[in-house]
């Protein structure tokens, strides 16, 4: 198997730290530009794994969240923004598996 990158989407600060890393990464300000610039990704067979940090709207998290569910590659990891009030409670992928899972049972 060839070997995979990472790529980084999100806030210039966390990009910027990863670039550090010699990890690439693609600064991005608008849910306009996340959504061309995640299609583009998961298209590209060189990308093994893309981090993603930045706010998105609950649209957007239900269709990362469905790629994820339908997708084994890229591997999609959301980090939370930690420096929002309460950051442990806001996952948003474990809340939103755990909306479906309520959902089911009740």
């Amino acid at each position: 198997m060839p070997d995979q990158k990472i790529h980084v989407l999100g806030q210039e600060e966390f990009v910027l730290t990863f670039g550090l890393l010699g990890i690439d990464g693609t600064i991005i300000e608008k849910s306009e530009e996340f959504l061309k610039k995640f299609d583009t990704l998961i298209k590209d067979s060189s990308i093994g794994m893309i981090i993603i940090f930045m706010d998105l709207s609950d649209e957007i998290i239900d269709f990362i969240l469905e790629f994820k569910i339908s997708n084994k590659s890229p591997f999609i990891f959301f980090i939370p923004n930690i420096f929002q009030p309460d950051v442990e409670h806001r996952d948003i992928f474990f809340n939103k598996i755990f909306e479906s899972i309520e959902k089911i049972i009740t």
